[in-house]
Parts: structure tokens; C-alpha cells; sequence
């Protein structure tokens, strides 16, 4: 089962600090034992002339009963001030266990054992939890800051790489700017026409165009600019076409070949494709097959 980012960041972050915790009060806790050893230490070398401990070489039982006072008084102490350690034996026998402190006195050895505590203080843990909580907020934060600022480039990327109907004269075809695996090709009366009205629209863009009315002078004018350019190009060009004649045959070929490759694109078609007519009357001066709201953004010639 995979886990979820935040559950993932949060247990990391809490298993490291808890493992940094951990090693870093031990350390201390282990700092503040060897200390008040040494003290404990410093503290029973000067007392242990006038203990009364048992001295087997000299034959000298000693008085244990003294010197277990002694501790309890010693460790009294220590318990009032919090020590970590307490004395448990001051002898000259060797002790067992690892925790006890050799001291030199009057031709002896005396051995000083320790009880040790290395309890944690839990307390202290809790630090952990919060600022395990307060990165796991800080993270939700700075990464839902980053959705957003991500969410923002796509927008931004979305909005600044807009469709564009690419005609292209070299090849006389239609695409769209960047799917040049998706083409259509015109013939060229009808690529020449469909040319003359977008330059048309952009120059005379309140003139209506009529099919029960001829065909304005500006638009053929512009019609044959580009039919020469294809000469120019290398095309085969076999007569100059009339672009009166059959006008909705140019036009049907314009839209057949716009449907192709404006099918996803229902804005950029609204601007580029020749409107149709509908209805009773639809010959009449209300239908017009011009391009409307077509800007300079929305299309791009090549070879012009």
C-alpha cells in the first residue's frame, strides 16, 4: 500500500527527530552521570581516612554499620539535589558490576559502586511531536502553495499557446499550429478565395458578402495576388480561375476542408469558417459569408 505524501513527510519527520532526540538526551544524560560520579568520587576520598572499612590484610573487620550510615547520608544528599547516581557500596572488595570508581588510600584500594539512572524524561518528547505538527503544516502550506503556482504556469502555458489555423502556401494546405499531423489540402481557387477573405475581412471588416450579390472588386483583386504567388511558388498553374463563378461550390470546398482540421476547435472555427445559411430566405441580403471578429492571433500565412 502506497502511502500518501503527507502521511510519508510526517513520519519521516517524526521518526528523525525522535531518533535525534533520543540520541541527543542519552548523550547528556550519560555527560551528567560521569560527572557526578567524579564528584561523588572526589567527595568520599575525602572522607575515607575516617570510614571504618574493613582491611582483611591487616586483619581489621571494620564497622559496616557506620559506613552504610555514611552512604545513606551521602545519598540523601544526592537524592535532594536530583542526582542520577547514588552510591550503592564503598569497599575494599571488589565490587561486581561495571559502574564503580577505584580511589587509592593510606596503601588500600577502595572501590566505590554506583547506581545508575538513565531513564529519559518523557516530558521532553512532546517538543518532537510539535514540531513534527508544525512541518507537517508548514508542508501542506509550501506545497499547496506549489499546486497552486503549478496550477497557475498551466494556466498561464494555456492561455499564451493559443490555436492558430496555419495556411500554408508552400504546400497549400490548412493545419493548426503545432499538429502538422493533421493537414488538409485546398485546390487553388478555392485556397486563393478563402485567402482573399481573410484579408478581406481584416481590411473591410463591416462590408457584408452576398451570394445574390457579386462579388466585391477588393476581394478578386486579392484573389488573384495570391494565385500569381502561387505561380511564383513552383505550382502548377494551368488557367486563372474565374472566382465569380460557382461561389458556393468554393465555398462548400472551403468548409469541407476547415471541418478536418477545426473539429476540436469550436472558438477558432466561430472566426474562420465561412458561416452557412439557414432557413427560408437564406439567399437573401440578411446572410452574409464573410468572417467576423477574425484577428490578426488567429491565423498565420505562410509564404505570403
Amino acid at each position: 500500500m502506497k502511502l500518501k505524501p503527507i502521511y510519508a513527510y510526517t513520519l519521516f519527520v517524526f521518526i528523525s527527530l525522535l531518533t535525534i532526540f533520543y540520541l541527543g538526551q542519552n548523550s547528556k544524560i550519560q555527560g551528567i552521570i560521569e560527572l557526578e560520579k567524579a564528584q561523588i568520587s572526589k567527595r568520599v576520598s575525602l572522607d575515607v581516612n575516617s570510614l571504618p572499612l574493613a582491611e582483611p590484610l591487616f586483619n581489621y573487620a571494620g564497622n559496616q554499620q557506620e559506613v552504610d550510615l555514611y552512604i545513606e547520608r551521602l545519598n540523601k544528599q544526592l537524592s535532594e539535589s536530583n542526582a542520577r547516581v547514588t552510591v550503592n557500596a564503598i569497599s575494599t572488595s571488589t565490587p561486581i558490576g561495571n559502574s564503580f570508581t577505584e580511589l587509592q588510600a593510606n596503601y588500600k584500594t577502595v572501590y566505590v559502586s554506583f547506581t545508575e539512572n538513565n531513564t529519559h524524561i518523557l516530558s521532553t518528547y512532546i517538543v518532537t511531536l510539535l514540531i513534527t505538527l508544525f512541518n507537517v503544516w508548514l508542508y501542506r502550506k509550501v506545497f499547496a502553495k506549489h499546486v497552486e503556482n503549478k496550477a497557475k504556469r498551466t494556466i498561464s502555458t494555456e492561455v499564451s499557446i493559443k490555436p492558430k489555423l496555419i495556411i500554408d502556401l508552400y504546400t497549400k494546405t490548412l493545419l493548426i499550429d503545432g499538429r502538422e499531423e493533421q493537414q488538409s489540402q485546398l485546390a487553388n481557387k478555392p485556397l486563393c478565395f478563402y485567402l482573399a477573405m481573410i484579408e478581406f475581412s481584416q481590411v473591410y471588416p463591416n462590408i457584408n458578402l452576398h451570394l445574390n450579390k457579386d462579388v466585391p472588386v477588393e476581394l478578386l483583386e486579392i484573389a488573384e495576388k495570391y494565385f500569381h504567388r502561387l505561380a511564383v511558388l513552383g505550382h502548377t498553374v494551368r488557367k486563372r480561375p474565374n472566382f465569380s463563378n460557382s461561389l458556393e461550390k468554393t465555398l462548400s470546398e472551403i468548409r469541407a476542408s476547415l471541418d478536418e482540421i477545426l473539429r476540436e476547435f469550436p472558438d477558432l472555427k466561430v472566426k474562420l469558417y465561412p458561416p452557412k445559411a439557414h432557413g427560408e430566405g437564406s439567399r437573401s441580403k440578411l446572410h452574409s459569408y464573410g468572417l467576423k471578429q477574425l484577428s490578426e492571433n488567429d491565423y498565420d500565412i505562410r509564404g505570403k
